[in-house]
């Protein structure tokens, strides 16, 4: 598993700056993207791909200890599509 402080190691490695720098450029990133989102309701990054928000429909679910049938209600998740550089080098 690849953890924040991992990416910024090599992001502070690759652009010749401290480790607590990266860290800090990666982190304001993130919630500019997160940000982007919630306010305009989609993102995109050419060739990466698109975060959107969506909004998942209230549903029933069943609770996996008791077996009982409880409601889940709406709520906002954020998905993410992958761009065409992204998928030709998966393969």
């Amino acid at each position: 598993m690849v953890h924040k402080k991992d990416i910024a190691h090599l992001v502070a490695k690759k652009a010749k700056m401290p480790d607590i720098k990266a860290k800090k450029a990666i982190q304001a990133a993130l919630d500019i993207i997160i940000d982007t989102v919630i306010r305009e309701g989609r993102l995109e990054l050419r060739n990466f791909g698109v975060f959107i928000l969506k909004e998942r429909k209230p549903r029933k679910a069943r609770n996996p200890k008791t077996g009982k049938e409880v409601m889940v209600p709406k709520r906002k998740v954020i998905v993410f599509k992958v761009g065409c550089n992204v998928k030709k080098r998966l393969g």
